[in-house]
């Protein structure tokens, strides 16, 4: 079989297929709702950032499904009504006086908190788990980004059973997700991670059970690793229909590119809880103090800090939410 670049041919066609209910629901509505460029030029073109102040498309999110759970929006659809979005804008990530003073004595701090919080946070670890208990309520959402084997999920089942999204960009380990839930129609899994851009990262497996498994990492590997646009596909799952209870992420790098690309709309104030891990220390990550420090600028304007410990395990709450 002819390979390209370490890639088989046979891979080839699997990284594509990763992308090809984005790609057909973006060509499907390009074509209906948005003006410009003819058809031609803008086919199975992800939308830009730059069209959601105008001509969203309306978007039809039965498309997205990833194993055999009850479609995730249906019972939302229908509760909440047509999908249809408005008001959707870029945020000005212009930081004020006050929250460059703020940005500074993070950056300045950045190192001890680090170290400090490490020894601090673990032997209390569970809390990223236990503390989210408003997801018992009814109709409750959950997203979580690098799902892994399902370790911190099990958990979220167990104690909440939310209606759950989780996102694994490795597809070894998303065929393990959608195998460990199959049997819960709350719970659909799809083989994508998050980021800034639609790509596929080629990276060695790293850590226990790919824990440590990164893009960022700086090294070639043989694994494809599938991302997406945050906030492309935040629309596409119904962000802005309905509000996400808990997004959590925990994905060894990307949540400095999805975090920033959230920040940069108002996307980000349909999320009542954001809970995060920094992954600070990996190799080829560039500038994460004050990357996490313009994030936590960002997120104050709209959440407030519920437990954190700084640059480890973190979770914000939107300031209308008690």
């Amino acid at each position: 079989m002819t390979r390209i670049s370490g890639v088989s041919g046979g891979n080839i066609v699997k990284f594509a297929l990763c992308f090809l209910i984005l790609s057909i629901v973006t060509y499907v509505f390009t074509q209906s709702y948005l003006k410009g460029p003819s058809v031609q030029e803008k086919s199975f073109q992800l939308v830009s950032t730059r069209d959601y102040q105008s001509n969203v498309p309306e978007i039809d999110l039965s498309q997205i499904r990833a194993n055999d759970s009850v479609d995730m929006v249906g019972e939302l659809k229908s509760k909440y009504g047509a999908i249809t979005y408005k008001g959707i804008h870029q945020r000005s990530t212009t930081l004020t006086p006050e929250e460059q003073k703020l940005y500074e004595i993070c950056v300045k701090n950045a190192q001890h908190d680090r170290e400090h919080n490490g020894s601090a946070f673990w032997p209390k670890e569970q809390i990223r788990r236990t503390h989210h208990t408003y997801l018992k309520k009814k109709d409750s959402v959950m997203f979580e980004i690098g799902g892994n084997k399902g370790n911190d999920a099990s958990e979220f089942v167990r104690l909440y059973n939310p209606r759950y999204l989780i996102l694994e960009p490795l597809e070894e380990y998303a065929n393990i997700l959608k195998n460990k839930f199959k049997d819960n129609p709350k719970v659909t899994v799809i083989n994508l991670g998050l980021g800034v851009k639609n790509e596929i990262a080629m990276v060695n497996i790293e850590g226990n059970n790919a824990c440590a498994t990164s893009k960022f990492s700086g090294k070639n590997g043989n694994t494809p690793l599938f991302v997406t646009n945050t906030t492309e596909f935040l629309l596409k799952a119904g962000v802005g229909m309905f509000d996400v209870d808990l997004m959590s992420m925990n994905c060894e790098g990307c949540e400095f590119e999805a975090l920033e690309t959230l920040l940069s709309t108002n996307i980000v104030e349909h999320f009542k809880n954001i809970q995060f891990a920094t992954h600070s220390t990996i190799p080829g990550l560039k500038d994460p103090f004050p990357r996490y420090c313009k994030i936590q600028s960002l997120l104050a304007r709209t959440h407030r800090p519920t437990y954190q410990y700084k640059l480890i395990w973190e979770s914000w709450r939107r300031k209308d939410v008690e």
